[in-house]
This record gives structure tokens, C-alpha cells and sequence, in this order.
């Protein structure tokens, strides 16, 4: 276990290391860090990250998909905006119905496959659909990115040396826990709550800290970031 804690809490005084970030930025620098050594050394679950749909995702035994192969419209200053959707590429929407009877319009999701852009449904169990992990291109006049490109891209804009020093932190030891943390396929996780989700930067700590989680495909897994099934008072599950 490792412990990223500006104090020495009971749980860092046992833990392989300790990693005592300054309190602001800390947390959110080790996973930008480890989100770009992962990506740069290519150690992510790419056959997990590929799956645009449930199909996809119940062909490879998988419980969960992820969006990294999705498309997202990139705006003229360069930012990330909306999803890619199907009727960007002139294709039409799906007339759908829901339970109470009233219809709606389904605007399919994008991903790129080779020369191929694919629409599809992520809910979709039936027809199994798979994208590139990293897209950077223009299509129909309109500037896209994949989300893990434009995840990249923001891992790429300090050096690893530069988010552990923007941390607090040693280099070598963020080096050392990111190779440990993908050492074991899915029994591996990064798990955080309290502080850290409750600061006034918790929702991007989280997202930063999940991001981490997700590129290794332990979304799900037993030995990753599995559901809580805690007990309740009796001793029996609720």
C-alpha cells in the first residue's frame, strides 16, 4: 500500500510509502503524473479502452466500457466542447420510444476505426463496436480529438519530474508506485474519499484519480475498483 497524505497518518506510518503532497495540489499532480508515465510507456488496458459498448465490453468478459475511444469536438481555441455526434457526419438521428410510450430522437455517439468513423449506442448489448484510442484529425470541417488523447495532452503539459515537484514529492518514489500499480493486471486500485473528495478541488481529484483507475480496466474487477457489498448490523448482507 502506498499513502499520499500530507501528514503521517496510521495508515502512512505502515505503508511501503508514503507520500506527504503538499495539501493543494498534491493529489491531483501524482495522478497527472502517473496518468502520463502509464500512457508513455504504454502499460493501459487497450483492448478494455477500445470498447465504445456494452456488446463490445460483454465480448471481452468485461463488466464495464469507458469513453476513451470517443469523439469530442475540439473548439477553435483549442478546448475540448460537446461529444461528436452522428448528425454532425449528416447521418440520421433514431426515433426511440420510452416505457410511458413518448418518442425521442437518438443522436448516435462517434469513434474513429481506421478510414471508418462508427456511430453507435454504448448501451447497445447486441452489436459489438470498437475505436482508436488516439485521434487527433479533422472530419467534416469539425476538429476532433479522442478522450484519451485529449487525456494525454493534458498528462504531456508538465514533465513527470514537473508534477512530482509541483507535488512535493520525489520523483522516484511516483516512479515507483506507478510501475508497482500496474503490475498486476486488474487487482490494482487507487482509492480515495474524505478529504481529498471533499476539498474544494474534490471533483477533480476524483476524476484525476478514476482516470487512473480506468486505464488499467480495473473498473468492475474484483482486486480494482470493485462495488462496496458491505454488511449491514446483523452480520447479513442487506
Amino acid at each position: 500500500i502506498a499513502v499520499i497524505d500530507p501528514r503521517c497518518s496510521k495508515t502512512a506510518s505502515r505503508a511501503w510509502k508514503w507520500l506527504p503532497v503538499e495539501p493543494v495540489n498534491g493529489v491531483p499532480a501524482i495522478a497527472m503524473a502517473m496518468i502520463r508515465w502509464i500512457i508513455d510507456n504504454k502499460r493501459y488496458d487497450a483492448a478494455y479502452l477500445a470498447n465504445l459498448n456494452k456488446a463490445a465490453a460483454k465480448a471481452d468478459n468485461e463488466p464495464t466500457w469507458s469513453q476513451a475511444a470517443w469523439l469530442v469536438k475540439i473548439g477553435a481555441d483549442g478546448t475540448p466542447g460537446k461529444y461528436l455526434r452522428g448528425s454532425d457526419l449528416a447521418r440520421p438521428v433514431e426515433p426511440r420510444t420510452r416505457k410511458d410510450g413518448s418518442t425521442w430522437d437518438f443522436d448516435a455517439f462517434v469513434a474513429k476505426s481506421g478510414d471508418t468513423y462508427l456511430t453507435f449506442d454504448p448501451n447497445d448489448d447486441k452489436t459489438a463496436v470498437e475505436g482508436e484510442l488516439f485521434v487527433d484529425t479533422e472530419v467534416n470541417g469539425i476538429r476532433v480529438k479522442s478522450v484519451l488523447q485529449i487525456i494525454h495532452e493534458a498528462a504531456k503539459a508538465r514533465t513527470i519530474e514537473a508534477w512530482c515537484e509541483l507535488a512535493g514529492v520525489r520523483a522516484s518514489d511516483v516512479l515507483a508506485i506507478a510501475r508497482e500499480f500496474v503490475s498486476h493486471g486488474k487487482k490494482a486500485v487507487a482509492d480515495l474519499h474524505r478529504g481529498v473528495s471533499q476539498h474544494t478541488g474534490g471533483f477533480y481529484n476524483v476524476t484525476a484519480w478514476y482516470t487512473v483507475n480506468t486505464l488499467i480496466g480495473n473498473i468492475g474487477w474484483q482486486g480494482g475498483l470493485c462495488k462496496a457489498t458491505t454488511w449491514n448490523y446483523t452480520g447479513n448482507r442487506p
